[in-house]
């Protein structure tokens, strides 16, 4: 009950919370953190597992995605770890997505549950583009023009930037690929969130088109 509610405020304090917060080291050593245990521990109530291994794999990458911001600092030293810990955040989220999208597609009527779950699968959606960004980044430097900075607190919040108006077709240009790779995972996250739009959409206007005639 209200899993999603509670995983729509975690994600909108994830991509969002940075206006609020002016000291950027306050908001990488506290505020960050906080957030990205409180999207962790939202997102565990979403799966409904049917397999043992599924279950094991999400308790796994989630204890890495708590202990990855309490370890902060220690990790932020070890190129292989911060190459690691994205990975997993990658991998976490996509998993997440997919559960919410299974539950989505589930559902047999249109009700706030459904659209709230709409809501939540396109943030994650914009999440997943940033951690494949900031993976690419790194192991890539300057995979994307515009982009100043090279430590891992300054390329989350303009690839944050990037991700957002690349899933929702802005493109105000300021941000631009630079590299193939860079230029295919862009493409690649567009398209996806076109399809998930378009796609969700025609779901939920046929299902509440259908509840209305029965």
């Amino acid at each position: 009950m209200y899993r999603f509610e509670i995983l729509l405020i975690a994600l909108l304090l994830v991509l969002f919370d940075k206006i609020f917060v002016v000291d950027s080291a306050f908001f990488t050593k506290y505020v960050w953190s906080a957030n990205m245990m409180i999207l962790g521990i939202a997102s565990v109530s979403i799966f409904k597992e049917r397999a043992f291994w599924l279950k094991w794999l999400r308790n796994i990458l989630f204890l890495i995605t708590v202990l990855v911001p309490l370890c902060f600092n220690f990790i932020a030293d070890i190129a292989g770890l911060i190459e690691l810990s994205l990975f997993v955040y990658l991998a976490y989220y996509s998993l997440i997505f997919t559960e919410v999208l299974r539950q989505i597609i589930k559902k047999s009527e249109t009700n706030v549950s459904v659209i709230l779950g709409s809501v939540c699968g396109f943030l994650l959606l914009i999440i997943i583009a940033l951690f494949a960004f900031l993976l690419l980044e790194y192991n890539i430097p300057h995979s994307f023009n515009g982009i100043s900075g090279s430590t891992l607190p300054e390329l989350y919040s303009q690839l944050s930037y990037f991700s957002m108006v690349t899933l929702t077709t802005v493109g105000f240009g300021d941000i631009t690929p630079a590299s193939d790779s860079a230029r295919l995972s862009t493409m690649f996250f567009t398209v996806a969130g076109q399809f998930y739009m378009v796609a969700l959409v025609g779901i939920i206007i046929s299902r509440f088109t259908s509840t209305k005639n029965e």
